[in-house]
């Protein structure tokens, strides 16, 4: 059975984007079932949790939620990336099955996380969107396996545009920034020089 993912952030009982990740809910059901069945915040309000920061989970099918959750959240801090050749990689919907990301991750060595390149562009790490920034402007590659929701709002508001980036441009950017629903831009960021290149060695 096909399962997917979803993962919202919650910031003193508040989520800031949930229509966005329903309205992701609602795609991915229609894009793989033709289902009109939705999720609704009344659906997660028994587990929202009205102090911290905190990461509401769940997993869905075509017309059920599994595994609801909603735990205080913990930034993974990461410090280098290894660039890896993802192969065919593809992750365009969010997955339950995360077993091709994870043995990419594997391949990190003694790096904190990887940084995916497919069909030589860059594309994301195993669980964040990136951007790089040039010292005027954050950019985003513009071939991400997951378009997630967080990189869609800071697109809308200017604050990251959208651009082809190869591996030999990375030290052309002087820092790069993970970002997903749980992490804004800024919020981890690290200097382009902790990229370690195609093969090397952490």
């Amino acid at each position: 059975m096909c399962l997917f993912i979803e993962t919202i952030r919650v910031e003193e009982g508040h989520m800031p984007f949930l229509d966005a990740h329903l309205d992701r809910v609602r795609r991915t059901r229609q894009q793989f079932w033709g289902s009109s069945a939705a999720v609704t915040a009344a659906d997660l309000a028994p587990v929202v949790q009205p102090h911290g920061l905190c990461k509401l989970r769940f997993v869905y099918d075509a017309t059920r939620v599994y595994d609801l959750s909603c735990t205080p959240y913990e930034r993974r801090e990461v410090r280098s990336l290894q660039l890896v050749d993802g192969g065919t990689v593809s992750y365009a919907y969010k997955q339950a099955d995360r077993r091709a990301l994870d043995q990419l991750r594997a391949r990190r060595g003694s790096c904190d996380e990887v940084l995916i390149v497919k069909d030589g562009f860059v594309t994301d790490t195993s669980y964040t969107n990136v951007a790089f920034y040039d010292g005027r402007r954050w950019v985003t590659p513009h071939t991400p396996l997951l378009a997630g929701t967080r990189r869609a709002h800071l697109l809308r508001q200017g604050r990251i545009a959208e651009a082809p980036v190869t591996p030999a441009d990375i030290l052309s950017y002087t820092h790069v920034a993970l970002f997903n629903a749980m992490i804004d831009l800024g919020e981890l960021v690290l200097p382009t020089t902790g990229v370690l290149p195609l093969g090397g060695k952490g």
